[in-house]
């Protein structure tokens, strides 16, 4: 039996036919993988970035009085903020925000906003009258698409990744 396999080891040595097939189907999964990654951590930054920019827009109708006048809370905050963002993914139901009155530098405390893979943000919305320094944290919850991965940032317990922005600013006299 061992001299029949061997007189027919170089025929199958010899034959290539079908060789691509077995090299695609070795490098597709890998292949997919990283093209599926890129798109996720794409994806990503792209929501953070325009999180941030909607942030900068809302936070503009804080620091010109525009929210002062029409009477905003956290929730009119939170609408007008996912309004400004081209893919909400929930948004208004996900988002977090904390609005706080500034005293002075000192008074500003970086904490984050995870405690042992948990949120625990809590809200918060003082926008301060006219002059006053305001600083706004928002975190908005996301869920990957494909959890392949963790390197991008940190996550939640649930893979849930935090996407974040902040904006400080001096009001505007009315």
């Amino acid at each position: 039996m061992m001299g029949r396999l061997s007189a027919l080891w170089p025929a199958f040595r010899g034959d290539r036919e079908g060789a691509a097939a077995v090299e695609f189907a070795l490098l597709v999964l890998p292949f997919f993988t990283l093209i599926f990654v890129i798109i996720q951590i794409s994806l990503m930054f792209f929501i953070e970035t325009g999180l941030d920019g909607a942030l900068t827009k809302t936070a503009r109708k804080v620091r010109t009085g525009y929210s002062t006048t029409n009477a905003w809370t956290i929730t009119s905050f939170k609408n007008d903020l996912c309004a400004n963002l081209a893919l909400s993914f929930g948004c208004s139901s996900k988002v977090l925000v904390v609005a706080s009155v500034v005293t002075d530098m000192a008074s500003i405390h970086n904490t984050p906003p995870t405690t042992n893979g948990v949120l625990t943000v809590t809200e918060q919305y003082n926008t301060g009258t006219s002059g006053n320094y305001v600083l706004i944290h928002v975190y908005l919850p996301w869920m990957p698409i494909l959890p392949l991965y963790n390197f991008a940032g940190s996550t939640l317990k649930d893979g849930t990744y935090i996407l974040g922005a902040a904006a400080l600013f001096k009001n505007e006299p009315t």
